[in-house]
């Protein structure tokens, strides 16, 4: 059961001499009352996930013995007082998660024992300055122009997210002083400019998040003494030219995100060196090459993002030893030849996507064994024959795109009944075959088989397509009459049947 009410309602002259005050997890709400510096004795406040609002209140700073300060995921606004600077023994600073505004205090520089730092989730602004221990800093965007200038003194830090601000400007190049940082997160800020060189120092980084910033320039080669980092996302920046050879050191690396940059020319072979790597993007690039052969050679691979470059030439069969990838993208590319029928090895895949290339031949069998398949695309190529007879066999297959090429024959009799789709594009075939099967689909939005050779009726069971927004089935072969209950449709806001033998009426209710 949860705690209701405020913070206003107890009676902190009571508890002078409490150590710890836990209530976390709560319903409390009003804000955080001015005589709660009567705590002096407080070791830790944790008010955390709560919907406790307004400011701050600038007299915390009398609870000097305070080393937890715990206030995330409230609904706080307002500025971070800068008296903050004075509870000298903070380990742990959380304030994520509100509605903060303004400068971060360089006072915060102050807190000499701080470990953790967390000020993510707020709407934080303006540059953020770093230095080294015993020199002045003056954070340009505060008003306190009158106060003395901030001694920083965070070498003991191992955490520091600043994500999901407004912060801008460049990264601060003495960050390296806080050579303890284990984890840094500056992510989806308006940071500009190159990251710094000197990063490469905090050789204890395991994590690394520099995502969805403005930074440009070159990835610096330096990265590549980080030889604990684990985790590196550099993704959705303005990042040129080529990826540093020297990142096959990072042989800890789980995830290597790189994607949505203007990263160019060949992906390093080396990169096959980094054998524990389970989620590589390199995807939205202009990376050219052929696909690497050595990157089959990571097993332990889930994530695969390859598309939205210029890569070309085949894929490689010893793709097929990537037994435990489950989501492969390879869309937007100029590859050829053909699907190599080893990707039926792949038996975790749950996203396949070859969409937008030049791949010929038929569809391998094996693609239809793949049970976990949720979505399959191979929209827009040069292909043949049939589609593969087992899709939507596991019962899971939500989309399949296959649209732009020269499929022949019938549809899977598995497809026609697959409760499981959401998104059926098989348009600008040859497909043949008898559709009177089709309507059981109960989570279908959107589906167009439009310029095939299909024929039959179309079945009553459409009718209890509820969230079909919409069906094109023009240019076919298909008889019969349109089936009442579609008229029922209440989200279906197109339908096309044109160029078909149908006859009768249209039904009543088809526009409203």
């Amino acid at each position: 059961m949860r705690l209701r009410g405020t913070l206003e309602s107890l009676d902190f002259s009571a508890l002078r001499t409490l150590v710890a005050l836990e209530l976390s997890h709560n319903e409390l709400t009003g804000s955080i009352p001015v005589n709660i510096k009567l705590l002096k004795e407080l070791r830790a406040l944790l008010l955390h996930d709560n919907q406790i609002r307004d400011s701050i209140p600038p007299v915390l700073a009398n609870l000097t013995k305070l080393q937890l300060l715990m206030l995330h995921d409230n609904q706080v606004s307002g500025e971070i007082p800068r008296q903050i600077g004075e509870m000298g023994n903070l380990v742990r600073l959380n304030l994520s998660n509100n509605y903060l505004v303004g400068p971060i205090p360089c006072e915060i520089g102050h807190l000499k024992h701080l470990l953790k730092l967390d000020f993510s989730s707020n709407d934080l602004s303006g540059p953020v300055s770093f230095s080294p221990a015993n020199s002045s800093i003056q954070n340009p965007m505060n008003n306190f122009s009158s106060q003395p200038t901030a001694k920083v003194n965070l070498e003991n830090i191992n955490m520091l997210s600043l994500s999901r601000n407004n912060l801008s400007g460049p990264i601060p190049k003495d960050i390296v002083k806080f050579f303890n940082l284990q984890h840094l997160d500056i992510s989806q800020n308006n940071f500009s400019g190159s990251i710094p060189s000197n990063i490469g120092n905090l050789t204890k980084l395991t994590t690394l998040y520099l995502y969805h910033n403005q930074l440009s320039g070159h990835i610096p080669r330096e990265l590549g003494y980080l030889v604990i980092l684990e985790d590196l996302r550099l993704n959705n920046n303005t990042l040129s030219g080529s990826i540093p050879s020297n990142l096959w050191n990072l042989t800890k690396l789980t995830t290597l995100h790189l994607h949505r940059n203007q990263l160019s020319r060949h992906i390093p072979l080396v990169l096959g060196y980094l054998v524990h790597i389970e989620d590589l993007r390199l995807s939205y690039n202009t990376l050219t090459g052929y696909f690497p052969r050595n990157l089959c050679n990571l097993t332990k691979l889930k994530i695969l993002y390859l598309g939205q470059n210029q890569l070309y030439g085949k894929i490689p069969w010893e793709l097929g030893y990537m037994v435990n990838l489950e989501d492969f993208q390879l869309s937007l590319n100029n590859l050829t030849g053909p699907i190599p029928n080893s990707l039926g090895n792949l038996t975790k895949l749950t996203f396949l996507n070859l969409n937008f290339n030049q791949f010929s031949g038929h569809i391998p069998q094996e693609i239809g064994e793949l049970l976990n398949l949720e979505m399959f695309g191979v929209s827009l190529n040069n292909l043949s024959g049939a589609l593969p007879s087992g899709l939507c066999a596991g019962g899971r297959l939500q989309f399949l795109t296959a649209n732009g090429n020269n499929l022949v024959g019938p549809l899977p009799t598995s497809l026609l009944t697959c409760k499981s789709l959401v998104t059926l594009r098989l348009e600008g075939n040859q497909l043949q075959g008898d559709i009177s099967k089709m309507g059981l689909h109960p989570n279908l939005v959107y589906v167009d088989i439009s310029s095939n050779k299909l024929f039959g009726q179309l079945s009553q069971r459409w009718g209890e397509c509820y969230k079909l927004t919409m069906l094109r089935a023009s240019n076919n072969n298909i008889t019969g009459v349109i089936p009442p209950r579609i008229g029922q449709l209440s989200q279906l806001g197109i339908l096309d049947v044109s160029a078909n033998k149908l006859e009768g009426q249209i039904p009543l209710g088809i526009g409203n």
